[in-house]
């Protein structure tokens, strides 16, 4: 039996998508929401997969890495003077920051603590980038 739980992050954040050939190559923002799904073969000793509290507390530094930030690809002719006017709130990307690609690189860069940490499972990270578009990293 697998046990699974959810929990959803909200972020306001923008992304400048360079190989787009519509305005989606223009800088622009949304509100995305952050689905993580973690699981586990057995309960803990308070019967949960994990508290959701220590699962927020554990997304926490990722979470505020994309609020109010600015993704952008690293060849994209703005990079420069973003950093220089913000560059606290800009994060750099080799690839285009699609949503796609933020769902992946959030499922990376968390997955493994997960398991270290707590011992479960990252089965999944689904970004929403619209109330009615997401897109999902699963394992």
């Amino acid at each position: 039996m697998v046990y699974r739980i959810c929990k959803r992050f909200t972020v306001e954040s923008g992304h400048m998508l360079s190989k787009h050939p519509g305005r989606c190559r223009f800088p622009h923002g949304h509100t995305r929401t952050f689905e993580i799904v973690v699981s586990s073969d057995r309960l803990d000793a308070n019967d949960m997969v994990m508290d959701f509290k220590t699962l927020k507390t554990a997304m926490r530094e990722e979470v505020e890495r994309f609020d109010h930030a600015m993704a952008i690809h690293r060849d994209d002719p703005l990079l420069p003077d973003l950093q220089r006017v913000h560059p606290d709130s800009v994060i750099v990307f080799d690839q285009d920051p699609t949503t796609e690609v933020l769902a992946k690189t959030v499922f990376e860069a968390v997955a493994e603590r997960l398991y270290a940490d707590y011992g479960v499972v990252l089965e999944s990270v689904r970004v929403w980038e619209t109330p009615d578009s997401w897109a999902e990293v699963s394992r």
